[in-house]
């Protein structure tokens, strides 16, 4: 992975944050789907780069964690841990 603010683990997680939790849901991953793909607008403030636009991230079940990542870059960072129900742990 490559250390251009474009892939960058806090993007990711805040893609995550912003928008993918609240999707994350009992039939995501195991349980009926794949994977859970976001697409999201650069905001203002945001640490992705204004000259995105866009991207798209995609977030999957890793046993007990969820990982996620720039569609198709890298290996992906954890950004939550699941509980026995497979749903995100409140932090």
């Amino acid at each position: 992975m490559t250390n251009s603010p474009k892939y960058s683990s806090e993007a990711i997680r805040e893609a995550w944050k912003r928008e993918a939790k609240q999707r994350w849901d009992g039939r995501t991953h195991g349980r009926g789907l794949s994977l859970l793909i976001v697409k999201m607008l650069a905001l203002p403030g945001s640490l992705m780069p204004s000259s995105a636009r866009s991207p798209t991230f995609e977030f999957w079940r890793d046993q007990n964690k969820i990982r996620g990542r720039f569609i198709g870059v890298g290996n992906g960072v954890v950004v939550a841990r699941l509980n026995e129900d497979g749903l995100p742990v409140t932090e």
